[in-house]
């Protein structure tokens, strides 16, 4: 009986002292799984407000259709057709912008940009053999010819931004565009008469622009940008009178000719803000 005594005490001491130790465990536990709220995320360290100064460069490709129609009718004038050229100018486009950005809470910013750049924008068009109302080719030597070619061009744009990111902005631009473009063209026939019907002329044109791109802070101050603008300056029309060995003939005959002036941009470019 003793010894069972003894047994029962041995037993009930190693319960107590395995309780014991699961409730420490337990409350070990429970301290170490505690959880432990996330750092909140940094201000952004960057603003878009403020008056800044860059430059750009890119490439520039246009339309240029040149429609040519003979006077005072095709029936009369019987040798040409009415016909299209295509001398759709291509080239290299650089200059700077100035402009002001006025960044509206964490996500809006709302601006204007004035840019102005010379450019070497050209392309020409010409067709041999061109051929009369009856669809008969008045020979290999006689041809029609159209050119056009931009010197500078500028604008002055509004713009409507985006920041989906700290230093980030997407946008939108539109606005007031001119250039100055040269035009020339010229119908030719090697016989019989060897008469000719030449325009040649620059214009200061006045039109519009629109476009967008992303910008991105590199700093403080400086910001990199790649955009795309579509430009139309409208259309410039000219009559040429028939010429036969550089003397002028008057009525009754003349080629009108009717230049498109539009196209469109990819440049890129380099800001600094102040």
């Amino acid at each position: 009986m003793k010894q069972l005594l003894r047994l029962m005490g041995v037993f009930f001491v190693c319960g107590a002292l395995s309780t014991a130790a699961f409730a420490g465990t337990e409350m070990y536990s429970g301290k170490e799984s505690k959880a432990v709220a996330p750092a909140p995320a940094p201000e952004c360290d960057f603003n878009w407000t403020g008056f800044y100064i860059g430059g750009n460069a890119g490439y520039a490709w246009g339309n240029a259709d040149t429609d040519l129609d003979p006077l005072p009718d095709a029936a009369t004038f019987f040798g040409l057709e009415p016909t299209t050229l295509h001398p759709d100018p291509t080239g290299f486009i650089g200059g700077g912008q100035i402009g002001y950005n006025w960044q509206w809470n964490k996500w809006l910013v709302l601006g204007g940009e004035a840019d102005f750049q010379g450019t070497d924008i050209e392309g020409h068009d010409r067709l041999f053999n061109f051929r009369d109302i009856t669809g008969t080719t008045n020979g290999p030597d006689s041809f029609i010819f159209a050119h056009e070619r931009m010197q500078w061009f500028g604008t002055a744009r509004g713009r409507i931004g985006f920041v989906p990111m700290c230093r980030l902005m997407i946008y939108g631009t539109g606005g007031l565009a001119y250039g100055n473009v040269d035009y020339s063209g010229n119908t030719v026939f090697r016989n019989p008469g060897n008469a000719s019907y030449p325009v040649s002329f620059s214009e200061t044109k006045v039109g519009w622009t629109a476009g967008g791109g992303l910008e991105y802070a590199i700093g403080h101050h400086w910001s990199v940008r790649a955009e795309y603008l579509y430009y139309d300056l409208g259309d410039e029309s000219r009559t040429g009178n028939q010429t036969v060995a550089g003397v002028p003939q008057g009525p009754p005959f003349f080629v009108h000719y009717n230049f498109d002036t539009s196209g469109n941009i990819v440049r890129g470019g380099l800001n600094f803000k102040f």
